[in-house]
Parts: C-alpha cells; sequence; structure tokens
C-alpha cells in the first residue's frame, strides 16, 4: 500500500467536500493512529513561508510509515514561495507525501507544469451533475443506514443544488430529524430544508407558473421569515424563466434540456411541458419583470420583500392572461 502512494498529488477544482474526503482517505492510509499530531502537517497557500513548509516536508516521521504535508490553495502562494516549492518537488523524500490543492491551474505557470509531469498525481475535482448528486446520497444513505425515498433525495438535490458537501451535511440532519427507524420523505424535506411544509425556493416558480397566486406569496412569505436570502429567490425565479425561453426559442426536447443543463429528467420534462403551454410573449414579459426586480433590489428603493412580493404578483398575472 505505501509503495502505491506517490511523492506529491495535485487536488485541483471547485468541489472542496470531495477534496478534502480524499485527502483524510490519504491521511488514514499512512499515518498511524494517535500521530496524526507528529506526523501530518497542514499549511494554508495565503501568506506561506515556503521554507517553513519544505523543512517540515524534509523531516522524517515520528512513528507512521509516511509523513504527509497538506497544502491548501496552491494558487494563493506568492511566485517567489511557488519556485521554491517548484524545485522542491524533485526532491520530496521517500518517507513523504506532499498534498497540494488549488480551485484553479493555470497549465503556464513552471509549478503546473512540472506537476503535470505525472498525470495521474493530479486529480480534477468537478461539480457533480444533479444525476451524480443523486447517486452521492443513495450511495451515503445506505453507508449510514439511512431510509430515504427516491423521490425525497431528487427532492433535496433539486433544493440544496449538486454541491455533495451541504447534501452531506443534510442528509444527516435529517436522519436525526426522523430519526433511526423512520424513512425520509419529501415533506421532511420541505420541512426542514425550506420554508416548512408548504414547499422549498425550487417550488416557488412552479407555483407561479400554475397561476397559483395565494399559494406563490404564501410560499415566499414563508422562505423569507426562514431567512433565505432575496437574492436567491429572484435567482431561482430567473433561472427557470431563462430555461423556459431557452426551451421554447429551441423548440428543445427534455433529454436534449437535460444533457444541456444536467438537470433531473422530472425536472426537464416540467420545465419543456410549462414552455409548450405559455406564449413566448409571456415568457419574455415574465423576464422582463425580473430583470425589473432585479435593478430595483439593487437600488436604495423600495424594500427587498415588497419588490419581490410585486415581482409574483406580476408574473401570476402574466401566466394567467395566458
Amino acid at each position: 500500500m505505501i509503495t502505491k502512494i506517490k511523492r506529491y498529488y495535485l487536488f485541483f477544482g471547485p468541489e472542496e467536500y470531495l477534496k478534502t474526503k480524499r485527502i483524510k482517505s490519504l491521511i488514514s492510509a499512512v499515518v498511524e493512529k494517535g500521530y496524526e499530531d507528529f506526523d501530518c502537517n497542514y499549511f494554508e497557500g495565503r501568506g506561506l513561508d515556503a521554507t517553513v513548509l519544505v523543512n517540515a516536508a524534509s523531516s522524517p516521521p515520528s512513528g507512521s510509515p509516511l509523513r504527509v504535508v497538506v497544502l491548501r490553495n496552491l494558487d494563493k502562494v506568492t511566485p517567489r514561495g511557488l519556485n521554491l516549492i517548484e524545485r522542491f518537488i524533485d526532491s520530496i523524500p521517500d518517507y513523504t507525501t506532499l498534498i497540494m490543492t488549488s480551485e484553479k491551474i493555470d497549465r503556464r505557470k513552471k509549478i503546473f507544469k512540472t506537476l503535470y509531469k505525472d498525470e495521474k498525481a493530479c486529480v480534477r475535482f468537478n461539480l457533480p451533475t444533479p444525476r451524480k448528486a443523486v447517486e452521492f446520497i443513495a450511495e451515503s444513505a445506505k453507508q449510514l443506514n439511512i431510509s430515504i425515498e427516491p423521490e425525497a433525495i431528487n427532492y433535496l438535490v433539486e433544493t440544496i443544488g449538486p454541491d455533495v458537501g451541504r447534501l452531506d451535511q443534510e442528509l444527516t440532519k435529517l436522519a436525526l430529524y426522523v430519526g433511526p427507524k423512520a424513512t425520509i420523505r419529501k415533506d421532511d424535506v420541505a420541512l426542514l430544508c425550506g420554508a416548512g411544509s408548504i414547499g422549498t425556493v425550487f417550488d416557488l416558480p412552479q407555483k407561479i407558473v400554475s397561476g397559483d397566486a395565494k399559494g406563490s406569496l404564501v410560499l415566499l412569505n414563508s422562505l423569507l421569515s426562514a431567512k433565505q436570502s432575496e437574492g436567491r429567490i429572484l435567482f431561482r425565479i430567473k433561472d427557470y424563466f431563462l430555461k423556459l425561453n431557452t426551451v421554447k426559442a429551441l423548440d428543445m426536447s427534455a433529454w436534449v434540456l437535460r444533457k444541456k443543463y444536467g438537470m433531473l429528467e422530472k425536472t426537464a420534462v416540467n420545465i419543456c411541458q410549462t414552455a409548450k403551454r405559455l406564449s413566448e410573449i409571456c415568457i419574455i414579459n415574465c423576464l422582463h419583470h425580473t430583470y425589473q426586480c432585479e435593478i430595483s433590489l439593487k437600488s436604495a428603493g423600495l424594500k427587498k420583500d415588497i419588490v419581490l412580493f410585486d415581482l409574483i404578483s406580476r408574473l401570476v398575472l402574466e401566466v394567467k392572461e395566458e
């Protein structure tokens, strides 16, 4: 096992949770239990004194097969520090593995050219698609012996997004909420992760396009009471109508929509059915109201909640006039 560990790794990309999980897995594999404080060192890229990192990486482990040195945010290291680390790469001792993380990489820089001499040591961690996020939740629930309905998994991903770190946290909260012997259902997700049993921010655009003025306004009020940000609420509404506009303009099928945006099948079908039902003028008018609301939210005029209530009233009116 130890002989398979490389002298260095570069984990990069926007998915922080999976990067952290991979680092913990490596540490667990090569650092003896009880020696974590002695044989594992952590450094942050911003403000790093690279000589301290090199000295730590050059020190033999105290009681483990390997010393692990973790450097987070390599892209934040100063040019001078990057130069020192780049020269150290080929001199990393056999008893050390250096793990570096970075959100973005610039392959033109010398440090990344050097690291990419071993492409297998450089691993990209992208945000998963909604489908992959659903698979992640299902697998996590299985490992934790948590019972959760497939509909609840889809609803959780649609509500939270494909951030597996947040999804994992929400799954843990839901498991504690329903108890060890109960099954997590869609209503549990809405109650714990949204604005109560009436739904989440994801449900708001669907209530609007169904012409449910009362339901839309009640849900908006609950979302605001639950401290959902006005910006997030507006983003969800705007994103929904932008997708409606794309489907309408290109006569896009649900299958193509899923492939283009990586969304779940049920969501894609809903958007396509709604786009067929609403006219092009209606969708464009709704987008116009949304952009006006966005400008109003950024100004110092009306209170933000009033602006959103006005927007939803206008949108529902447009839909009802179809």
